[in-house]
């Protein structure tokens, strides 16, 4: 749940929101003593309705890491079953990622538009010292460019010649 959060907020620029209160304590352990895998534990923990429409985002770009237990060693076998690290989702932008492991899942995610796109936003934000909105024509710009070019430098160099890096806004343009 945490390393699926994780991606989508840091790596796809989405907003998974609070959880409700409580839902802290319903997180299935990764222990050795428990029952099932770790996946089956937080598929059962979160199925239900009021879960279940935020934890199928939530859940499956996390499961990527089901062959990496708590503390990161690897695993291929949870509790004595084989560990199921597979999955899909349909980030906000509509792009269905489907994926065997963590592996195929990065391979995906650097072939993904929004992906592409939140890089060069966190990029800009950073470099500008502030949050650019969404309609900033010279973000827009950057995020093509990075789409066809892939090239972090010239990523970097664009944003550091950009208006928005250069001079501070005015007040009400942010």
């Amino acid at each position: 749940i945490l390393r699926g959060t994780m991606l989508l907020e840091r790596l796809a620029c989405e907003t998974m929101g609070t959880p409700p209160p409580g839902a802290e304590g319903a997180i299935p352990p990764d222990i050795s003593e428990a029952e099932g895998t770790n996946r089956f534990r937080t598929e059962a923990a979160t199925s239900a309705p009021v879960c279940a429409s935020c934890h199928e985002q939530i859940n499956p770009p996390g499961f990527a890491f089901e062959h990496y237990d708590a503390v990161g060693q690897w695993r291929a076998i949870d509790n004595g079953e084989p560990v199921d690290a597979s999955g899909s989702f349909r980030l906000r932008s509509g792009e269905l990622i489907e994926f065997r492991d963590a592996i195929e899942l990065g391979e995906k995610l650097a072939q993904s538009h929004q992906i592409l796109d939140c890089y060069v936003r966190r990029w800009a934000d950073y470099a500008s010292g502030y949050t650019l909105s969404d309609d900033n024509v010279e973000l827009q710009q950057l995020q093509l460019n990075f789409r066809e070019s892939d090239e972090i430098l010239e990523l970097l160099v664009a944003i550091t010649t950009s208006d928005f890096f250069r001079y501070l806004p005015k007040e009400g343009d942010l």
